[in-house]
């Protein structure tokens, strides 16, 4: 697979977050419309899984005797964080749940177009996070086992990932509830085995899969141009 800067990365998700808040703050000064703030919080979620990749991926390449324990410890809060990422994708929610404001005499106002932009800006920046933190990880996992234990990872990551949403949407549970409300995440757990709850999961997480491996075949498709 091929190997990408992640510094210049790094950068590009910057601008590519900037650029989403700065629409957020367009169309909230011009409609005075700031129902949508929760989604800058959401974004800042939705990072915190890269951040953990960004680590993790520094520390394997780290000669120091204890960089590979503290990449595996970066690797599983990752894990902990990513459903964040995706999670943006079920804000989409609040579209509908707001529709009678988006009705007028001749049909949907035009606020509803300002707002669809503004969440799917949100929605694309998050993924992006999300699958480019998945793809550093499974970089380090492809050196270092192989490219079988490195998409046996993502379709892991994916299930799990799909799993996740399900808890934060459905069950209104947080990330950190893993570690500091395990009790309440236990029982939530069982009350989630169901077969609703197994159709979301499967359907999200193919949702997210095809979407990583398309984004996947983009990086690592070859070109046929010769100069």
């Amino acid at each position: 697979m091929r190997q990408l800067n992640y510094i210049k990365v790094f950068i590009f998700l910057s601008v590519v977050t900037v650029v989403t808040v700065g629409l957020y703050f367009a169309a909230a000064d011009w409609l005075d419309q700031r129902y949508y703030r929760f989604l800058i919080w959401n974004l800042f979620l939705a990072w915190i899984p890269f951040v953990f990749s960004f680590i993790s991926y520094g520390f394997s390449a780290s000669k120091w005797r204890a960089a590979p324990w503290l990449a595996v410890a970066s690797g599983l809060l990752w894990l902990l964080f990513f459903p964040n990422a995706s999670y943006i994708v079920t804000d989409l929610v609040h579209l509908t749940a707001r529709s009678s404001t988006y009705f007028a005499g001749n049909g949907l106002d035009y606020k509803y177009w300002y707002d669809l932009i503004v969440l799917l800006m949100f929605v694309w920046t998050g993924l992006l996070l999300g699958f480019l933190s998945m793809y550093q990880l499974q970089e380090v996992i492809y050196r270092k086992m192989g490219n079988v234990a490195s998409w046996v990872f993502v379709l892991a990551g994916c299930a799990l990932g799909s799993y996740g949403v399900l808890l934060g949407r459905v069950y209104r549970l947080n990330s950190w509830d893993a570690l500091t409300n395990r009790d309440t995440l236990f029982n939530l757990m069982l009350e989630s085995i169901s077969r609703p709850s197994l159709a979301f999961c499967l359907f999200f997480g193919v949702f997210i899969f095809t979407i990583y491996v398309t984004l996947y075949y983009l990086v690592n498709a070859k070109s046929t141009y010769k100069k």
